[in-house]
C-alpha cells in the first residue's frame, strides 16, 4: 500500500477544511485487512496438499505408492497454510461473502471504539479501507441518514476503490473526504458554536 506521511498529512489538512463549512465529524480509518481469514488459509493448505503430489503422481516417478504420496502431501499442507499469508494469495481463497462481512463488522467496530456515535447531533461519519480486500466503507450516524438518502454513499466510494486498487490511496482519500464534505455542509452547516468533537487523526490498526 503507498500511503506517505505527505498523504497523511493531506488527508488531515483536507478535514480541517471540510469540518470548517459543517457541523458534521468525518473520521477516516485505514487497516491493513478486516480479519485473520483462516478459512483461507485451510483452502491454500488443501489445495497445495493435493496439488504438489497429483503433479507429482502423474509426471514423475517419484511418488507412486500411497506412502510416498503421503510424504509430500504433508509438505504441501504446512507450505498452503503459510503461503496464506500472502496477501494476493489470502485475498483469492476468501469468499465475497466472507469479505463483505468481515469488512462491514470491522467498520462497525471501528465506527463505536472512536466515538462517533457519541456527537451532539449524531453526525460523525466513518471513511473505512481495508487495504487486503480492497474494499470501502462509509458508516453515518443516525443524524445523517435521517436526511441522507442511502444510495448517495454508494456513489462517492466508487472512486475511492478504484484508488486504492491502483495504489493510489492518498489522493482517493481526499477526494471521498471533499465529496462527504459536500454533502454534510449541505445537510449540516456550521454552526456558530460549533466545536471540533472527534480527532482529525486517521485510525490504523497502530492506534
Amino acid at each position: 500500500m503507498n500511503f506517505s506521511k505527505e498523504d497523511q498529512i493531506k488527508v488531515e489538512e483536507a478535514i480541517k477544511t471540510i469540518e470548517l463549512t459543517t457541523s458534521g465529524e468525518i473520521v477516516p480509518a485505514i487497516f491493513r485487512q478486516s480479519d485473520f481469514y483462516p478459512a483461507s488459509h485451510f483452502r491454500l493448505s488443501l489445495f497445495v496438499g493435493l496439488l504438489i503430489p497429483s503433479l507429482l503422481l502423474f509426471f514423475t516417478d517419484i511418488a507412486q505408492t500411497p506412502t510416498e504420496v503421503l510424504w509430500y502431501q504433508i509438505p504441501g499442507i504446512v507450505i498452503g497454510y503459510y503461503l496464506a499469508y500472502i496477501p494476493q494469495l489470502k485475498r483469492f481463497f476468501s469468499t465475497k461473502a466472507e469479505k463483505l462481512e468481515e469488512v462491514h463488522q470491522r467498520a462497525l467496530q471501528a465506527f463505536f471504539e472512536n466515538n462517533l456515535h457519541t456527537t451532539k447531533e449524531r453526525t460523525g461519519i466513518l471513511i473505512m479501507i481495508s487495504v487486503l480486500e480492497h474494499r470501502v466503507e462509509i458508516l453515518a450516524d443516525k443524524g445523517i441518514n435521517d436526511k441522507v438518502p442511502k444510495d448517495t454513499w454508494n456513489k462517492i466510494l466508487a472512486p475511492l476503490v478504484y484508488s486504492l486498487k491502483n495504489d493510489r490511496l492518498g489522493e482517493g482519500l481526499v477526494q471521498t473526504i471533499v465529496e462527504c464534505g459536500k454533502v454534510l455542509s449541505m445537510h449540516f452547516p456550521i454552526q456558530e458554536d460549533d466545536k471540533n468533537e472527534l480527532s482529525n487523526k486517521i485510525v490504523t490498526d497502530n492506534n
